[in-house]
């Protein structure tokens, strides 16, 4: 069951209301103080993702979906960029996705068709 939607202009800014609403559902649909922050910081890596290297400079939208079930809450972050293309400029470290995998209990990255990136996270309830 869908429990919440957003969608964000590729801005910075779009980080930080990312990271507050995911933490606001997390709360409240059951997930514990640990789970709570892990998927704070895995939509905030996420987001950061898909603005930096998604778009690397163009303009562009992010889409939040939260989803939950009886055990399990579901974050999905999508892009329509460049998808998962490497860059000899990044300007991170390059350790985005394996903070997100260490994160979640499980994590799917699809290139949907029409390009893009989506990011598929999962949560365990308490």
């Amino acid at each position: 069951m869908v429990c919440g939607e957003l969608d964000l202009p590729n801005r910075s800014t779009s980080i930080r209301r990312a990271r507050g609403a995911a933490r606001i559902l997390a709360r409240r649909h059951g997930c514990g103080p640990r789970t709570t922050e892990n998927v704070t910081l895995a939509v905030s890596e996420a987001v950061t993702n898909a603005i930096v290297h998604g778009y690397a400079g163009s303009t562009g939208r992010v889409q939040i979906v939260a989803e939950v079930s009886a055990d399990e809450f579901v974050v999905t972050v999508s892009d329509r960029g460049e998808g998962l293309t490497p860059r000899s400029d990044s300007p991170g470290l390059g350790l985005g996705l394996s903070i997100i995998a260490q994160l979640t209990t499980s994590l799917r990255v699809d290139s949907p068709p029409g390009g893009g990136t989506s990011l598929r996270m999962t949560f365990p309830r308490a």
